[in-house]
């Protein structure tokens, strides 16, 4: 060893903790994906990227933090107003890679991606409506970056959250403030509260703005499901405001059930994997067995004080106070400090219901979509064998069991998907074109 790479080996022994950090990150492995600056970008004229941060109303802890997304051009959040715009489309996209050769590959940002897909739909909307005029429509979509795997914009600029592989989509806190190399240098936010900012931004840029569209793809169309469980008071401002707010979660692999039960063979107490076509005519609703978790947050509405739980609990608390009947917001009340209590649970799982029940909400499969997915994960198979069973199930759960009334929840099955799983194909479809701008 020469005495250069001596020297150089005691300097880093003998300095300080922050000049470890700082020797190591030099040292460190470099990501084995692509840097922001070889990402695809908007093309001229096409839509920018920006970065959305909190605003004075946000909790102070949270304002450091920043929310990559792009957008057509004109409608940066933190731009000047735009009275033109009366439809805001935000957009969510579906879990980013997920494996590690498609991250190594990953060009193109997967809110651009989604971008892309809404404003190829809204093309096909003009070519079918002249008189639509696409200046009136803002399209945003933001880009929840995966932690370590996934996050070019936080290795440019630390204030950027990431989040877990696809936890964004169930409104789980962002990766925590940390020193180390690769870590956001803000507090943890929740998805969900990120979204809510969007929104809220929103109100300030488009001050004529009557509707807005929340939409998502796969795990995008998770996030926007699961969204509109867990609300905590923004959706009921913006109508408060005379917006109207619709859902469209399409094609997400898995739901939320309402219920503890599960539609399962006749004599068996789960489901295996396979092929899921919906023949289930002869199947029981039933409690899972040997199946732990099915029916925590994200895959039912059970266990809220344990995933997601800063959010989760505080989207409850507002659910029974808005939507339970007096009488069980007394019970409700009387658990309140005790979130993980039978009682406040049994609350919280009926105002949630009630709150899912008052949004209008469109909920999209392509028919075809009987592929088997999440393999043996039972908390997924006993929804159903594919995201087509899934859809059937949930649907008859919500119409046919619940014992709520719910006009306002849609079910569409999509036939004759030339792709059974592509946001572009639902977006562009008749049913997308007409749910997305009009």
């Amino acid at each position: 060893m020469s005495w250069l790479a001596r020297f150089a080996l005691l300097l880093c022994i003998g300095l300080s903790a922050v000049a470890m950090v700082a020797c190591a990150g030099r040292n460190a492995t470099p990501p084995r994906y692509k840097p922001v600056a070889e990402l695809d970008r908007c093309r001229p004229g096409e839509c920018v990227a920006a970065e959305l941060g909190f605003r004075r109303w946000a909790n102070a802890e949270h304002f450091r933090g920043r929310m990559p997304y792009h957008c057509d051009a004109g409608s940066e959040l933190d731009g000047p107003p735009d009275p033109q715009v009366t439809r805001m489309i935000f957009v969510v996209h579906g879990v980013v890679g997920p494996s590690a050769a498609q991250l190594e590959r990953l060009r193109e940002p997967p809110g651009l991606y989604q971008l892309r897909g809404v404003a190829n739909a809204l093309a096909r909307a003009q070519r079918l409506d002249p008189n639509l005029d696409p200046d009136s429509i803002a399209i945003v979509a933001p880009t929840f970056q995966r932690t370590h795997g996934w996050q070019p914009y936080t290795d440019e600029d630390k204030r950027a959250w990431t989040w877990s592989g696809s936890t964004y989509n169930t409104g789980t806190q962002a990766a925590p403030r940390e020193s180390g190399v690769g870590f956001v240098k803000a507090d943890a936010v929740s998805s969900f509260d990120v979204i809510d900012e969007f929104l809220r931004a929103a109100l300030v840029k488009f001050p004529k703005l009557e509707s807005v569209v929340i939409v998502g793809h796969s795990a995008g169309g998770q996030t926007v499901h699961r969204y509109a469980l867990l609300g905590t008071g923004v959706h009921e401002h913006l109508e408060q405001e005379g917006i109207h707010v619709r859902y469209i979660p399409a094609n997400p692999g898995l739901y939320a059930f309402p219920m503890m039960t599960r539609k399962l063979p006749p004599g068996q107490a789960s489901v295996r994997p396979g092929v899921g076509r919906g023949d289930t005519h002869d199947w029981r609703w039933a409690a899972p067995r040997g199946c732990k978790g099915y029916d925590e947050w994200g895959y039912g509405l059970g266990g809220l004080n344990r995933v997601a739980a800063d959010r989760a609990t505080r989207a409850a608390d507002y659910a029974i106070a808005r939507y339970l009947r007096p009488i069980d917001r007394k019970l409700a009340r009387q658990a309140q400090h005790n979130p993980g209590s039978a009682t406040w649970a049994k609350a919280a799982r009926a105002a949630l219901r009630l709150q899912y029940a008052s949004r209008e909400i469109w909920h999209i499969q392509a028919a075809n979509d009987h592929e088997d997915t999440f393999g043996t994960n039972c908390r997924a198979t006993v929804q159903g064998r594919s995201r087509f069973e899934r859809f059937s199930n949930f649907q008859q759960a919500w119409t046919q069991l619940v014992g709520i009334p719910a006009p306002n929840l849609h079910f569409i099955a999509l036939e004759g998907a030339s792709h059974p799983h592509s946001s572009r194909v639902v977006y562009a479809s008749d049913a997308g074109v007409h749910l997305l701008f009009y």
